[in-house]
């Protein structure tokens, strides 16, 4: 985990980040280092930039490794947008054999789909025990399992594939199951516990499964894309899920882009670890957003039971839709309050803000981030020496602090 901020008004942009990495072998506990680079200068024309968090590399290949080789690729080229260069550097990704080979690729995918059996496994299990109870009957066990089938398949109907794959592919690789079913019927045929499951029906939720949550068996990295394109005048960012290949595709997902402009002249945008930053710029932090959402939902509840106890008529049919209205309206302008109080103050006084302060604001942000961590978490995922960048459109990307 990281924590990373980017700050932009119409004279500059500036990203803050951590240098804290996490690393483990699978087996025994987390390492964690203090010296992992995450901004990296994206084009060498100077105007764009990227920031990379959570995950640190891409199907094992460092995202340091692949940025720099796209850099070196792109050249003195430019585009018009950030979004262009975003779209790019994922092009270059997808495309690229050089750090992906074919072999390691056709790895990658068996592993995933081991992956992916197990977990269909465990899920199926986990909703009716029935599958894998051998003291019942084997026709009982595999009537479970035919239900469960069912009900995952139209549970993955109703997730929405990324952009980035086609179901083509994936409909080309269910075409032909039996080299995939044929890998988990010995396991199947091994174990007591799981003959009840069909081979052809496990590997086809297996594959499905890769495509439609590949959250579920890969890494997610953190991609964001910052500066100015060549006809941009004011700075932009795109922000990027990337989990990596699944068969020959690159799976990403476009989270949000941005751009400064005449509507909006400032804007403060933290990354991954965002606690202590969230509760400095808008008053509150997800975690006080859920404790304060889930208590009042109980307060609502409560008060009509009191408005009944006391011989008040409340109608059963409308009790729940007068409780959740009253309580959306209630965190809606709570939370409302708080960023008029404390988000909107401070973009005001960001619009003039020069980029030296700016970058000093960063670093602080990213600093009392790590101090929360520090003393509220027995874990070290942010921390260490703080990197910070600006890029404006005269001067280009310059360091403003960096480690060695």
């Amino acid at each position: 985990m990281t924590s990373e901020v980017l700050i932009l008004n119409k004279k500059a942009v500036v990203i803050g980040a951590d240098s804290a990495v996490t690393s483990s072998t699978g087996a025994g506990p987390l390492r964690y280092a203090k010296s992992g680079h995450k901004i990296f200068e994206l084009a060498k024309c100077g105007s764009v930039a990227v920031a990379v968090y959570g995950s640190a590399s891409i199907d094992g290949v460092p995202w340091e490794v692949a940025i720099k080789l796209f850099q070196a690729q792109l050249g003195s080229r430019t585009f018009g947008g950030v979004d262009d260069y975003a779209n790019a550097l994922l092009a270059f990704l997808s495309a690229n054999d050089q750090l992906f080979p074919r072999a390691q690729r056709d790895l990658q995918l068996s592993a995933q789909f081991d992956a992916a059996v197990q977990e269909v496994i465990w899920s199926a299990a986990e909703s009716d025990p029935r599958i894998l109870d051998v003291g019942l009957p084997l026709k009982h066990r595999q009537a479970a399992w035919s239900a469960q089938v069912q009900h995952m398949r139209r549970l993955q109907c109703t997730v929405s594939m990324s952009e980035s794959l086609s179901e083509a592919a994936r409909d080309h690789l269910l075409q032909d199951l039996t080299p995939w079913a044929n890998r988990v019927c010995v396991e199947l045929e091994r174990t007591p516990a799981r003959k009840a499951i069909d081979a052809f029906e496990l590997a086809e939720l297996g594959h499905r499964l890769r495509y439609a949550c590949p959250e579920v068996l890969m890494r997610c990295s953190g991609l964001v894309v910052t500066g100015y394109g060549e006809h941009q005048i004011y700075p932009a960012y795109a922000q990027f899920q990337v989990f990596g290949h699944i068969g020959e595709e690159l799976c990403h997902n476009k989270l949000e882009s941005f751009e400064i402009g005449d509507s909006q002249v400032s804007m403060i945008r933290p990354f991954a670890k965002t606690a202590a930053i969230d509760m400095f710029t808008s008053g509150f932090d997800v975690a006080l957003e859920r404790a304060i959402d889930f208590q009042s939902r109980r307060c609502f509840a409560a008060m009509l039971e009191q408005l009944k106890a006391r011989g008040i008529p409340v109608p059963e049919d409308i009790c729940s839709e007068v409780a959740l209205s009253c309580q959306h309206v209630f965190m809606s302008r709570w939370k409302a309050h708080c960023r008029t109080h404390h988000l909107t103050p401070l973009l005001e006084v960001l619009q003039s803000m020069g980029t030296r302060e700016m970058a000093q604001l960063a670093e602080c942000l990213i600093e009392m981030e790590s101090l929360k961590e520090r003393v509220t978490t027995s874990t070290e995922t942010v921390g260490g020496p703080i990197d910070v960048a600006a890029i404006t459109k005269d001067d280009g990307f310059v360091w403003i602090h960096r480690k060695p």
